[in-house]
């Protein structure tokens, strides 16, 4: 039986861009020695691969508007996560962004 995992990344204090990945460590539980990059993100976030993940994102809507770019590609390496090694752990992460209106969006 698989491990399951619940993790809330809470943006909505994000002030600067290096915060964005301390959230993201924090959030995470990530170890010590992630790199605080994107490279880092993808090998930290594959790494979780072996159980059951639930990812809920909050304040996702400010980072997108402060910082655009960046924000494109966390959400594309969190896709690109889900269907790793041919969609093979994609029953077992889910990540769901939660917008500033209430709506919420699971990432396909």
């Amino acid at each position: 039986m698989l491990d399951t995992y619940r993790y809330k990344v809470d943006f909505s204090e994000v002030k600067y861009y290096m915060e964005i990945h301390e959230v993201l460590k924090r959030d995470l539980e990530f170890p010590d020695y992630y790199g605080g990059n994107l490279d880092a993100l993808w090998d930290c976030l594959t790494d979780m691969l072996g159980g059951i993940n639930y990812i809920e994102i909050h304040g996702f809507d400010l980072i997108e508007k402060k910082y655009p770019e960046e924000s494109k590609e966390i959400y594309s390496i969190l896709k690109e996560t889900k269907h790793a090694y041919g969609d093979k752990y994609s029953d077992r992460f889910f990540v769901t962004i939660v917008h500033n209106d209430g709506t919420r969006e699971e990432i396909k």
